[in-house]
């Protein structure tokens, strides 16, 4: 976890919540009650941090170090949407989870776009990475040549 921790998420939503979208057993009664899941949990910050990276390639350098606070909000949202999204069909995702997804997503594009900026202490833009290569045309007229106007 990059962008954003356990903790984080827990600050986001309920252990109670987040137990019971990680976790897909089926609990009987008599059982002992389910655990977190954390390989799920990690897998859903995992694709919350890919989303970001997918739109911050090529303006910073990533991963980013130190983590700006909006980034790891971000991370939070798009990760908590991945969680109920996971559910069984026929679910409905709560209102605030869509809009707030629905508003990392607007964040992430601006921010692309150059509209936003993240705030990363040196602030200056990754190079992109490859060669540049410039064509020219042979000169027409030779300075001797301008000189005599």
């Amino acid at each position: 976890m990059r962008y954003c921790s356990l903790a984080d998420l827990q600050l986001a939503m309920p252990l109670a919540t987040l137990i019971q979208l990680s976790n897909d057993t089926v609990v009987e009664y008599g059982q002992p009650e389910p655990t977190l899941n954390l390989a799920v949990v990690e897998e859903a910050v995992h694709q919350g941090e890919e989303l970001v990276d997918a739109h911050l390639r090529g303006r910073y350098n990533l991963p980013l170090d130190p983590v700006p606070s909006m980034v790891k909000n971000m991370t939070v949202n798009l990760a908590r949407h991945w969680l109920y999204a996971r559910r069984p069909e026929g679910s409905e995702l709560p209102d605030a989870v869509t809009r707030t997804y629905k508003s990392a997503l607007q964040m992430l594009e601006a921010i692309r776009d150059g509209k936003l900026t993240i705030g990363v202490p040196t602030g200056e833009a990754a190079p992109e990475p490859g060669e540049m290569k410039v064509r020219a045309r042979p000169r027409r007229f030779s300075s001797n040549l301008l000189d005599r106007y």
